[in-house]
């Protein structure tokens, strides 16, 4: 009898401690870029940067080079229907490397980052403090790279 509850509680202990480390191991997946590692991985071309807003701010701010442009709401702040195939197209062009979104100020770049990561996407990060950042302090602000939206050809 005793040594039926020694091993209920030993299996019990394992039980908790397996599933609090997968618990805090899944807590530690890093999916936030900080600014500075953005542009450090950028400038070393190991993330792409997909910016999600639309073509009135990209217009307003400029576009980060090379980025791939997919807008995520048209200009009337309605989502569009065919961006998430837009999108999964493009992930699926660019399975092999590490996929960053942006925004004006990480809200839509985070709910797209979510979406993915609960489809099962990996190597996919957001950008939280965007384009602009919630208190000036985005891409734009920092000084990075910028062209204007009619330089850029990589438009969907």
């Amino acid at each position: 009898m005793v040594t039926r509850s020694y091993t209920r509680l030993i299996l019990f202990a394992i039980l908790i401690f397996f599933n609090t480390s997968i618990f805090f191991s899944m807590d530690n997946v890093n999916t936030e870029l900080e600014l500075n590692k953005a542009l450090d991985l950028y400038k070393k071309g190991d993330i792409l940067v997909i910016d999600i807003r639309t073509s009135n701010e990209w217009k307003m701010t400029g576009v980060i080079p090379n980025s791939i442009l997919i807008n995520m709401h048209d200009n009337s702040n309605q989502e569009r229907q065919d961006f998430v195939k837009e999108l999964k197209k493009e992930l699926s062009l660019n399975q092999s490397k590490n996929i960053a979104f942006i925004c004006a100020s990480g809200a839509r770049s985070k709910i797209v980052l979510d979406f993915l990561i609960s489809h099962g996407y990996k190597n996919v990060f957001h950008i939280p403090d965007g384009i602009l950042g919630t208190q000036n302090n985005g891409w734009l602000y920092q000084g990075y790279p910028i062209i204007d939206f009619n330089e850029s050809k990589e438009i969907k």
